[in-house]
């Protein structure tokens, strides 16, 4: 799964890869850049964490433009370099030449920076409007986040999953063989939920292979399984009919429908003529007594 994804043949608009200071995804991150390249005309990387300075002494950045939002990221020195108080979409706009003929991904190293002297609702807002609305002009083909998990709450990192359409948490390898592992949540155009834990290693041009499946969770969100649960199972009464039942009940005369008498009797009346006639129910109770009796009226 990990290693479809990034090479682009399974699609998902965002892409989140969640590490801590245990288990790096930094390494990742370098992965789906190297196949963006391959991929897209133009990789934008917007680099707000310091070690990803160092990117590109990593991969091949011939196809990449690099933005350095760290050195001075909260605008001390009042500088029109990126920074976090900067917009990142107006920014990316004023400082690239984009039309409608390219096809781009941005990577953002990391949202953990903007969350933090920003906030975690403008953060998803910016790479849910990168990924959905052609903000920048052109089709963005992906947006891949990197989180520090371990800096935020737990409310704050579910608020940021629920944005991405792919999260990828960097875990432990269950074995020696391997030198990562992670667990993918991936959700496909089709409405198909994918949960899968995985272990794979990375090579020194960071391609993923040698991938693992650990365990999977297929799941849909509108399972055939679903619409044949019977609501009347399980229950202390019975909400059944047998065949005899239905047959009797479709042979109940329903007191607002027309029978082939009273259909003959409305169709026998003579132009101009009109009868009202009143049929009483065998339940019907009439009093024949003057319900006003005990009134001195």
């Amino acid at each position: 799964m990990i290693g479809d994804l990034a090479k682009g043949q399974d699609k998902s608009n965002i892409v989140l890869i969640e590490d801590s200071s245990d288990y790096l995804g930094r390494g990742v991150l370098c992965s789906f850049i190297s196949s963006l390249a391959e991929r897209v005309d133009e990789v934008h990387i917007v680099c707000y964490d310091g070690r990803s300075r160092d990117i590109k002494s990593h991969i091949d950045v011939s196809r990449c433009k690099i933005y350095d939002g760290h050195s001075d990221i909260l605008n001390w020195n009042n500088t029109p370099s990126l920074n976090a108080t900067i917009d990142l979409i107006p920014f990316l706009i004023e400082k690239n030449n984009i039309h409608g003929n390219k096809k781009i991904a941005v990577v953002i190293d990391s949202l953990s920076q903007l969350i933090l002297y920003r906030s975690a609702s403008y953060t998803c807002q910016v790479i849910h409007k990168l990924a959905y609305t052609q903000c920048l002009g052109c089709e963005v083909e992906q947006v891949v986040c990197l989180l520090h998990e371990d800096l935020h709450d737990h409310m704050t990192s579910s608020l940021v999953e629920h944005t991405a359409s792919t999260i990828i948490k960097m875990k432990k390898p269950s074995t020696d063989q391997h030198t990562h592992g992670c667990d993918v949540f991936h959700k496909k155009i089709s409405g198909k939920i994918t949960q899968i834990s995985e272990n794979f290693s990375l090579t020194d041009n960071f391609e993923i292979k040698d991938v693992k499946e650990v365990s999977t969770v297929i799941s849909l969100q509108s399972s055939a399984d679903d619409s044949q649960v019977d609501p009347a199972a399980n229950l202390t009464f019975n909400l059944t009919l047998t065949d005899k039942e239905k047959k009797a009940r479709s042979q109940v005369k329903l007191p607002y429908t027309y029978d082939q008498q009273r259909q003959e009797d409305t169709l026998s009346k003579s132009v101009g003529e009109g009868k009202i006639f009143y049929q009483p129910d065998e339940i019907d109770d009439f009093d024949e007594e003057d319900p006003d009796d005990d009134l001195d009226i």
